[in-house]
């Protein structure tokens, strides 16, 4: 049986999770989470993606993404495939990296906007991986809240939801 189109239109805005193959780690060191952010960034200007959020776990990773002139698909394969090749080179694995087909949820709302860029800046708090969202390097939440700027993110459509943009009450949303 063909597999289910995912709904796309000019703009549309996608909760992305990709997990590893049985559950297995795909980020190993620093450098394998540095390697993944800076194809992030490649595919974002390739394809004229923006990107809202992301979090990089140990195994799996979210990314908040809203689309341009091109379905999510064509920006998802070619991150999983530039990062997978990269990294099967980098520690002598072979095979698949990646557990199936990526999971999207298509964002419609402004309401599952927010919910959806709390839940992945608390993925790490969640799994007991930091006290508190601003302590994970491998998150957005530093760069929303001020405290970094990684390059990537687009703070500014997640910030207006706030009275004046305020980082202070997105913070407080978050974490509350």
């Amino acid at each position: 049986m063909p597999r289910k189109l995912r709904t796309w239109y000019l703009g549309a805005t996608y909760h992305i999770m990709e997990r590893g193959i049985h559950r297995q780690n795909i980020f190993s060191d620093d450098f394998d989470y540095q390697v993944f952010l800076t194809l992030l960034a490649n595919a974002l200007q390739k394809y004229g993606c923006t990107l809202h959020a992301y979090c990089l776990m140990t195994n799996h990773f979210h990314l908040l993404v809203e689309t341009s002139d091109i379905e999510i698909g064509k920006f998802v394969k070619l991150l999983a495939n530039c990062y997978a090749q990269y990294y099967n080179r980098q520690h002598s694995f072979s095979g698949h990296l990646f557990e199936g087909r990526y999971k999207s949820g298509l964002v419609q709302d402004d309401a599952y906007f927010l919910q959806t860029s709390r839940y992945i800046h608390l993925n790490p708090v969640k799994a007991q991986m930091a006290d508190y969202p601003e302590d994970y390097l491998w998150s957005s939440y530093r760069t929303m809240i001020g405290i970094a700027d990684d390059g990537i993110t687009e703070k500014k459509k997640t910030l207006a939801y706030f009275p004046k943009n305020s980082i202070y009450q997105y913070r407080e949303f978050v974490e509350d």
